[in-house]
């Protein structure tokens, strides 16, 4: 992805034309400003605006060969607001790579901190196959930046929402979502929970590689087994289950690398 078009998708996640995505950037700035006052932190208007989604590309760094796509970011907690003190580079005219900088803090501390357990065992799997190295560790791999090197991170819908419904979804994948995965054109996608996949299904149809009896509107049951779109690009797209504590560990662990380790077989069969 060039500098130009990775520039005009935060513009318009920043400040969406569609009605849509509007509502929810509106209600996700709603949550922070009430994050932000019971944490006693300064609400301002464009600092709200740009906690309200997540862009995590950095142009003149990254060269992606991998994306890793969820749901949307989440929502806003008191531990994110340490990437902000003692100086807010959100506030005022910030850059856009400094913006962006904050947005990169946030996806290393949610794969290192919490999720910690899966994103070992994940990251070592690839590296296994090949996908990527990990020269030093999976930690310092995220930590040092390089996994965005390697991956984009991505949200169907960019904001920090409860939920949305199908049409902010359709809006969302046709204004951004499509853009990213062609200028990207990535080797693969991985997909993350119950409802990413769902989304990229409605859009994409994706077909197996490989003959299943897997039920593709289970997350659960189709975890695990390659597709391949060809539109908006031709990929190879890898349904999983949510990376979640309670997704993971009930899973259970060995079971969810087990059946990510097939499909990555699977995928060396066929590049």
């Amino acid at each position: 992805m060039d500098e130009t078009t990775a520039r005009d998708l935060l513009s318009l996640i920043d400040q969406p034309p569609q009605p849509g995505l509007q509502t929810l950037q509106e209600s996700a700035i709603d949550d922070i400003e009430s994050v932000l006052s019971q944490a006693g932190f300064p609400v301002q208007a464009e600092v709200c605006r740009r906690l309200s989604y997540t862009f995590y590309y950095d142009w003149e760094t990254d060269d992606p060969d991998y994306v890793l796509l969820v749901q949307d970011p989440g929502n806003l907690h008191e531990r994110h607001l340490s990437e902000l003190r003692p100086h807010n580079p959100l506030a005022g005219d910030c850059a856009a790579r400094d913006q962006i900088g904050v947005y990169r803090a946030f996806g290393q501390s949610w794969l290192t901190g919490r999720n910690a357990d899966f994103t070992e065992r994940f990251f070592e799997t690839l590296a296994h196959h090949d996908l990527i190295s990990l020269p030093n560790g999976w930690h310092q791999y995220v930590a040092s930046g390089q996994f965005y090197h390697d991956f984009y991170l991505g949200d169907v819908v960019k904001y920090r929402v409860d939920g949305f419904g199908t049409s902010e979804e359709r809006v969302s994948y046709h204004a951004l979502l499509e853009r990213e995965l062609q200028a990207l054109d990535p080797e693969v996608v991985f997909t993350f929970g119950g409802n990413a996949w769902p989304a990229l299904r409605r859009h994409t149809s994706p077909e197996p590689v490989v003959e299943t009896d897997a039920d593709p509107a289970s997350v659960m049951d189709i975890h695990g087994t390659l597709h391949r779109i060809s539109d908006p690009v031709d990929t190879y797209v890898l349904p999983l289950a949510h990376m979640s504590g309670q997704v993971w560990w009930r899973f259970p662990p060995d079971e969810y690398i087990g059946r990510l380790s097939t499909a990555l077989q699977v995928l060396q069969q066929h590049r």
